[in-house]
């Protein structure tokens, strides 16, 4: 057991977890909420009443500062809080063969209520998952010079390639009297359409972040960046939170410090479990076996004695 512990701590302890969370906080990171600012102080008592008007201007301006130098690419991510993208009902919430085929177009049985419209036509894709995509967007200048977004590459290839058809468009989507989320551009099959895939691979936690692009310039340090946000996205019915997030990412990921703490902390829990487990055995050693207790030994032709 010992022996077995230190080999643990020598693993966990190794300087090359050290070294994982040096790397990973190297990665450039900013975050901003932005849910409860980019709403009017005449709404701040209703905010609900707010996102779900359509007379209320959405569009908000947000500057912040790089704090220190952002290497190409950029990546640009949504944060949402308290969203329980993992809850069963709302897991459940999609057809996969229809997404992967046009000839399943009718399989909706997985998707109620979003399922089919008033007049029984299939809905493409189905499911609250997509019904309640994400629909904020962003839009990033730096001295009134417009930066792009790219989308290329923000969503699996994989999943592109083998879970969204090419053949399949969306169908009768949005075209209820609750909107959930973004609409869906329907001459673009749901292959190309990323943003959706992106957010159709549900998160396991109720705080998550999705990729929404790239930024594929530098960020100069101490550079002014401009942020015109469209806030649509209604988390306000359920107490959610919306954070924008740029980031970074070195040889070895994101920056992310809980792998990096989590095997240091493991590894100085494994060094406390083996020291002590080595001062019990040198001041109360554990007394060794009676060889004459052995039942060879006590009857050493092998035969019990029932008499």
């Amino acid at each position: 057991m010992g022996h077995f512990i230190i080999h643990l701590c020598w693993h966990y302890l190794h300087p090359y977890w050290s070294c994982f969370l040096v790397c990973i906080r190297t990665c450039g990171r900013n975050c901003t909420r932005y849910d409860t600012d980019c709403v009017p102080a005449s709404y701040r008592n209703d905010m609900l009443a707010y996102i779900q008007s359509n007379e209320t201007n959405k569009t908000c301006t947000r500057t912040f500062l790089v704090p220190k130098q952002m290497k190409s690419p950029v990546y640009i991510y949504y944060q949402l809080d308290n969203f329980y993208q993992n809850h069963r009902r709302y897991v459940k919430g999609r057809s996969d063969k229809q997404l992967r085929s046009r000839a399943s177009e009718n399989d909706t049985s997985s998707c109620d209520p979003e399922d089919v419209t008033s007049n029984k036509s299939a809905i493409v894709p189905c499911g609250l998952i997509a019904w309640s995509l994400f629909n904020d967007t962003y839009g990033f200048s730096v001295n009134n010079t417009l930066l792009g977004v790219s989308k290329k590459n923000i969503a699996w290839k994989s999943d592109q390639q083998h879970k969204f058809g090419s053949d399949v468009y969306p169908k009768n989507f949005q075209s209820g009297g609750l909107i959930g989320g973004a609409k869906l551009n329907s001459s673009i099959p749901l292959s190309q359409q990323v943003d959706l895939i992106v957010w159709m691979r549900t998160a396991a936690l109720p705080t998550f972040r999705k990729l929404y692009g790239k930024i594929e310039v530098d960020l100069e340090a101490n550079t002014e960046l401009t942020v015109v946000i469209e806030n649509n996205y209604n988390t306000y019915s359920f107490g959610g939170k919306k954070k924008l997030v740029l980031s970074t990412t070195s040889w070895i990921g994101g920056k992310n410090d809980f792998l990096g703490i989590a095997y240091i902390t493991l590894g100085g829990l494994s060094l406390f479990l083996a020291i002590s487990f080595l001062l019990i055995y040198i001041i109360k050693p554990r007394p060794l076996g009676d060889p004459t207790f052995l039942s060879w030994n006590r009857n050493p032709a092998g035969h019990f004695n029932f008499n």
